[in-house]
């Protein structure tokens, strides 16, 4: 078994590097960060995940499917193909 699922930024930069992302969902908050730098790493990942054919979803803070993805890491893909490498990421965060 392989995830298709990853979330947090790096693991979702990571998979945007390998055009891997088939969906790319973001809370709207991510957006209006205090650091200019932290806003553009964000822009970078949509227009990445949209120039290689990926969707990307935006969620609004105020909804609760926002805040649900808010409360793991704003930011989360789904895969067009595993990559058994993300999931070795996880485990050396162990």
């Amino acid at each position: 078994y392989q995830r298709r699922v990853h979330g947090g930024p790096d693991h979702c930069t990571k998979a945007a590097a390998k055009d891997a992302i088939a969906v790319l969902m973001l809370t709207d908050s991510l957006f209006r960060s205090q650091t200019i730098a932290e806003r553009k790493k964000y822009v970078d990942l949509v227009e990445k995940t949209r120039e290689t054919g990926g969707d990307v979803k935006i969620f609004s803070s105020m909804h609760v499917t926002g805040e649900q993805l808010g409360q793991l890491t704003g930011v989360a893909a789904i895969l067009r193909f595993p990559c058994p490498e993300l999931d070795e990421d996880s485990d050396d965060d162990d």
